[in-house]
């Protein structure tokens, strides 16, 4: 047996005798101690050649490995993946003759090409796989064949073998697989005709053993083992059961010093010298593209011995250094809890691996920041000359010096870093400018770890600064929206500024802690959300700065306005600008809820009366006025002393296209409230509206809109231009830091920065979110002011109607004194019915009673205002009127303006009515046109959350009926229902018989359609009505 261990170790073929001999489990003393004796005779073997570094190419070629299960090599082939504009494109098979062409390869590809081989027969080029698996250690694109980029690390080990206690022996085990007959080359059947021809060529080089085997070690790391002469000697004896006895210590430590030259050696003997072991955990960090790469492991004996997964495996480990066998007894629990401390700190770590690859740099800048902190758990461990350093900063080490230049701010500060290095507020936010993460790049392949607070902080202080020589400027307007937003944060920079920005913090401060009070004038009361919204006004105005109220359609943005003018009126006059048909509106809300402030329309000045203006046209000014005309001249020094006899308590209401026109007289004061409503009017920022709005002086701006946004982002810069002046920059810097990277890139980083710079400015609230404070119906009686022409025909008709009605009265009257039938005052009433439908007709549009005129109505143009407004606050909208050619004129208008819908009338064939109801329902359509006897019942179109009565009906509970298509069973919304009335028709009176006696208007529409049998309007009060006079509530008795 000595003889046959002799000729093994010693690389001798055995005898056929020695073959036929066992290897038993009690073996005498002797030849156990001759073998080991032949371990030692093998000697100690020297390290691996160091690998080569990584070139960096712009192309990359990935290697991609295919293996059997005992780590054999089957194919190594090359994909090439070509750079692009959009980065790496697809990887495509690459042509090794192609390649062996190439000189332009970095080292280590290079490394792997000198593996290519011609063969014998046909001069083809073929990759010597076994040559080239050892030139793929340490390559960064190296991949299993089934997951071509999913790139693993290749290192090189020795084989690991385990030395066992197995009761009063020690066993020994080869955990890789080298064992003689499975590292056998593959049968020459099993080879293809390249593969065959390379293995005769090794056969005639060294016997046809393979000497490389390819070991999986997890998803993301190969092992590669040379498997040496020595190694396959000592796994034959293994396999054959070889035991040493346990008292055998001075024989089995000269041993296991050589063995560990030869392997990784792990054994629970209490073997060698005993030492303690360390607990620290290895952090192995590789470069690998944009991220990193990150082993987790145990390093028992320190900086020399086996690497094991952490926490895992046996408690005993055995290792040889420098000649001297070493043993130490594993901390286990302490090596979990440092791999928890890790996956703890940085929660979107697998916590059941101790490998990850983290392609992202943010990723791998976290993992590399929390390492930092876990120093005294966790070694980083990096490649010679790759180390990322990361510092990390907070808030507090910012400081920031402040100093007013007018209506400008100079900022100037510095963040001092460890070791003295200081770097300027300059520089600090042109970094954050150009990294969006929390990580910002130094240039000296350091880090500053930003927190998330601070990283925000400072993304937003660069958004609202231009650089200024050599300081930062910032507006004062925004820089205070800036603060504001710090006051809520738990860490801030050190601002120290002074006396005139620690005088605007103060104030502010104080405003943000007044409680105020309503005024006693308001005739309302303020629902929940109303007086909050209320209270937020108040304190903007208190702190100097200005608001944008955006609520949704309907939430009561007039009566906070109004309360808020109450609020302020002692302090001066107010202004209101509004579009010509909801100016009315205004005088009309201000009497009834603000009945204590004095409220005139602009332009009313008496015997001159208005200027001839009519809509908002930007045009206005150079068409329909002539300043230098005698008329006009007066009417403008009659504005001009309206506007400087204005005081407290007073409020001015004015249209657009009076702003646009006498720009310069309404900005020859000082208003101590400016109200624009409806600002989407100012959205183009260019126009001469816009213009002049921005040019009004105000103590406090109001801007009030249901769609701040329609769509373009400019939009918003042009109404909080007005609102807070210089808080978004210039238009270009708008455009460039919020408006391009928004719009165009989809930057969401810089959506939420402009959202946290203008929030303590705009407020918005949509029905839904005051769902609980709202009822579940709201309704709005929406007043539109005809024009000059319209108004005048409309006063025409009634006069006419009026003496039509006169004359048909004395005629009946006549009949009846000669003797004839009761029938007079019965002609009388359908006469007025007529006359007062005629009147009802021309109240929704001039051109359905005198279309030769071709005068578009103010109704109309009111209802496409509505209509975008409700589309860009996606809402959903029913649309009713009584007479099918109104609806026809508002059908017009969607289709001019793009605007979807559907429709539906008495016509309508049943069929098609299902269809159209089923398609609004299913979201074709954003309005949905209805007329009211084919509307009124049966329809479910809870899609709508918006209702508008286009033209009032006599009776309300018809128009109850209506709305309720959208506020039903099955809604989930709030409904809003909207009346559009002309003012001054015989629309307005309806809605007033509305308030006085909803039964007297029942009786009204009995009358009219001859089916009523309760109270009904007699022939005098028809004409009342007719007449705009007040209608008595109780029929006569006697009628």
């Amino acid at each position: 047996m000595v003889r046959r261990c002799a000729a093994l170790l010693l690389g001798q073929a055995p005898t056929a005798a020695d073959a036929q001999q066992a290897f038993p489990i009690g073996e005498p003393v002797d030849r156990w101690r001759e073998a080991l004796n032949a371990i030692v005779a093998l000697g100690p073997v020297g390290g691996a050649a160091a690998a080569t570094g990584q070139a960096q190419v712009a192309d990359r070629l990935i290697w991609t490995v295919q293996t059997d299960d005992q780590g054999r090599v089957r194919r190594i082939e090359p994909l090439e993946q070509k750079a692009g504009a959009r980065g790496l494109g697809k990887p495509k098979p690459a042509s090794l003759a192609a390649l062996a062409k190439r000189s332009d390869l970095p080292a280590q590809d290079a490394a792997v090409l000198r593996a290519i081989k011609k063969l014998p027969y046909g001069g083809r080029l073929v990759l010597d796989k076994l040559q080239a698996v050892q030139a793929l250690v340490q390559h960064p694109c190296v991949a299993w064949s089934e997951a071509p980029l999913q790139f693993i690390e290749v290192s090189e080990s020795l084989p690991q073998l385990e030395v066992l206690t197995r009761g009063e022996h020690l066993q020994f085990r080869v955990v890789d697989p080298i064992k003689p007959d499975e590292a056998a080359e593959p049968d020459d059947d099993d080879l293809d005709d390249d593969d065959w021809a390379l293995a005769q060529i090794r056969r005639g080089a060294d016997g046809g053993r393979p000497t490389v085997l390819l070991l999986r070690d997890g998803a993301e790391r190969a092992r590669l083992v040379r498997i040496t002469t020595a190694q396959l000697r000592v796994a034959e004896l293994v396999t054959q059961g070889w035991q040493v006895p346990v008292a055998a210590r001075a024989e089995l430590d000269a041993a296991l010093r050589v063995l560990g030259t030869h392997f990784q050696l792990a054994s629970d003997a209490e073997a060698g010298h005993e030492v303690p072991a360390s607990a620290l955990l290895r952090a192995e960090l590789t470069p690998q593209g944009d991220g990193i790469h990150l082993r987790l492991v145990a390093a028992p004996f320190g900086d020399f011995g086996p690497r094991l997964a952490p926490g895992l495996g046996r408690e005993r480990v055995t290792t040889v250094h420098q000649g001297v066998t070493l043993s130490t007894r594993r901390d286990l629990p302490a090596e979990r809890a440092h791999l928890l401390a890790l996956t703890e700190s940085v929660d979107w770590l697998d916590d059941g691996a101790h490998a990850w690859s983290l392609d992202e740099p943010d990723q791998a800048l976290a993992v590399v920041e929390a390492l930092g902190r876990l120093a005294r758990g966790i070694v980083s461990e990096w490649p010679k000359g790759k180390p990322l350093r990361v510092r990390a900063v907070t808030a507090a080490q910012v400081q920031i010096k402040v100093k007013s230049q007018g209506d400008w701010l100079e900022l100037d500060g510095e963040l001092a870093l460890d070791g003295g290095e200081v770097l300027r507020l300059r520089q600090l936010l042109d970094l954050v400018l150009t990294g969006k993460q929390r990580y910002v790049a130094l240039g000296d392949g350091g880090f500053l770890a930003l927190t998330d607070t601070l990283r925000q902080q400072l993304a937003d202080l660069r958004a609202i600064t231009q650089t200024h020589g050599k300081a930062q400027r910032v507006a004062t307007m925004a820089a205070m929206a800036w603060t504001a937003q710090q006051a809520g944060q738990a860490e801030a920079p050190v601002l120290a500024g002074d006396k005139a920005w620690q005088h605007r913090c103060e104030a502010w401060a104080r405003a943000q802690d007044q409680v105020f009070t309503l005024p006693a004038g308001l005739a309302a009361d303020l629902r929940d959300y109303q007086a909050s919204g209320w209270t937020w006004l108040m304190r903007l105005a208190a702190g100097g700065f200005g608001a944008v109220l955006a609520d949704d359609m309907g939430l009561g943005k007039t009566l906070q306005t109004l309360a808020l003018l109450l609020a302020r009126a002692g302090g001066g006059p107010a202004l209101v600008v509004a579009p010509t048909s909801v100016c009315g509106n205004w005088l009309a809300e201000a009497a009834r809820f603000a009945p204590g402030l004095q409220v005139e329309m602009y332009g009313d000045t008496g015997a001159l009366g208005e200027p001839d203006i009519e809509g908002d046209d930007e045009s206005v000014d150079a068409t329909t006025i002539d300043a230098d005309a005698p008329q006009d001249s007066a009417r403008r020094a009659a504005r001009r002393k309206q506007v400087l006899a204005l005081g407290p308590g007073q409020v001015l209401v004015c249209s657009y296209g009076l702003l646009q026109l006498d720009g310069d007289l309404l900005t020859a004061r000082t208003w101590h409230t400016a109200v624009l409503d409806e600002a989407q009017a100012i959205k183009n920022a260019g126009t001469r509206r816009a213009r002049a709005a921005q040019a009004l002086a105000a103590d406090f701006k109001l801007a009030l809109t249901g769609t701040p946004i329609e769509n373009r982002l400019a939009e918003l810069w042009a109404i909080m231009a007005f609102a807070n002046p210089g808080l978004l920059g210039s238009a270009e810097q708008f455009n460039q830091r919020f408006a391009t990277p928004i719009e165009r890139e989809g930057d969401a980083q810089a959506s939420r920065r402009l959202r946290r710079l203008v929030a303590p400015f705009l407020l918005r609230r949509t029905k839904a979110e005051v769902l609980a404070d709202l009822p579940a119906r709201t309704e709005i009686v929406h007043e539109v002011v005809p024009g000059t022409k319209e108004r005048a025909l409309l006063e025409a008709l009634r006069q006419q109607a009026e003496d039509s009605v006169n004359q048909a009265l004395a005629a009946g009257s006549a009949g009846a004194a000669g003797g004839g039938s009761g029938a007079g005052e019965g002609q009388a009433q359908m006469h007025i019915l007529a006359a007062l439908t005629r009147l009802r007709r021309a109240a929704c549009d001039p051109r359905l009673v005198a279309p030769e005129l071709g005068l578009v109505g103010a109704k109309v143009q009111e209802f496409e205002r509505l209509a975008q407004e409700l589309v860009a606050g996606r809402h959903k909208a029913l649309v009713f009127s009584q007479f099918t050619d109104f609806l026809a004129l508002l059908r017009e208008r969607l289709d001019a303006a793009g605007l979807r819908y559907q429709y539906l009338d008495g016509s309508t064939p049943m069929a098609q009515r299902t269809q159209r109801v089923n398609a609004f329902q299913g979201g074709e359509g954003d309005f949905f046109l209805i007329s009211l006897k084919a509307g009124g019942f049966g329809l479910n179109l809870t899609m709508a959350d918006y209702v508008i009565i286009a033209d009032p009906w006599w009776n309300p509970a018809a128009e109850d009926q209506a709305s309720g298509r959208a506020h039903r069973i099955g809604q989930q919304r709030p409904v809003t229902v909207y009346r559009l009335v002309t003012q001054g028709s015989i629309e307005d009176r309806i809605v007033k018989l509305h308030h006085q006696k909803r039964a007297l208007a029942e009786g009204v529409l009995a009358g009219q359609d001859g089916s009523g049998a309760g109270a009904v309007m007699d022939a005098a009060q028809m004409l009342a009505l007719l007449r705009g006079e007040t209608v008595d509530a109780e029929p006569d008795a006697e009628a």
